[in-house]
């Protein structure tokens, strides 16, 4: 489970309104999902948002019906399929899109109340921590150009790979924190 700092009712109003603004106009839909899974991933991640976690939301989205059952992938230049567990699809999904609504929502909040800076932190431990999730731990980077990079790494396609983008994409468990006044 992530240790998420200030998701209190506050933090929770921020992410809302950034997640229904995205919606509305060109919203990050994972390619794994059926339509079915489309159409009640918005109602349950705003659910999550609301009163929820990244641990609610997986619960809620573990439904075989809200997957697709295979994926092509392309590894070497040659394309192959694999299945689709949803368990694990719904967990991945869920750590990272709902971080992403909490970084949104926090580095809204942090702008609002005049912070410039804040900090990147490890949210909960990573199996396997990418280098280029590495590279921000403990790094503390202007809120505006957090709130800025907003799944600049990966959407709209083709994304841009030098973007700072937190989290960095899939499964990342960084998120942000405010600097504490010393």
């Amino acid at each position: 489970m992530f240790k998420f700092e200030e998701l209190d009712e506050r933090t929770r109003s921020y992410m809302l309104t950034e997640f229904l603004q995205e919606w509305a106009r060109n919203p990050y839909i994972s390619s794994r999902l059926s339509a079915s899974g489309i159409d009640a991933y918005p109602i349950l991640m705003e659910k999550a948002i609301k009163q929820g976690t990244e641990s609610t939301l997986a619960a809620d989205l573990a439904k075989p019906a809200f997957w697709k059952t295979s994926e092509t992938y392309v590894r070497s230049g040659k394309s192959h399929s694999r299945s689709i567990d949803p368990l694990v699809a719904s967990e991945a999904l869920s750590i990272s899109e709902f971080n992403t609504w909490y970084v949104r929502g926090f580095a809204r909040r942090l702008i609002e109340e005049g912070e410039q800076f804040c900090q990147v932190y490890r949210a909960a431990p990573a199996w396997d921590p990418r280098d280029e999730c590495l590279q921000h731990d403990g790094r503390q980077y202007p809120v505006i150009e957090i709130y800025e990079g907003h799944r600049a790494r990966y959407w709209p396609l083709p994304g841009n790979q030098n973007a700072l983008s937190i989290p960095v994409g899939p499964n990342c468990h960084h998120t942000i924190r405010r600097i504490k006044k010393t």
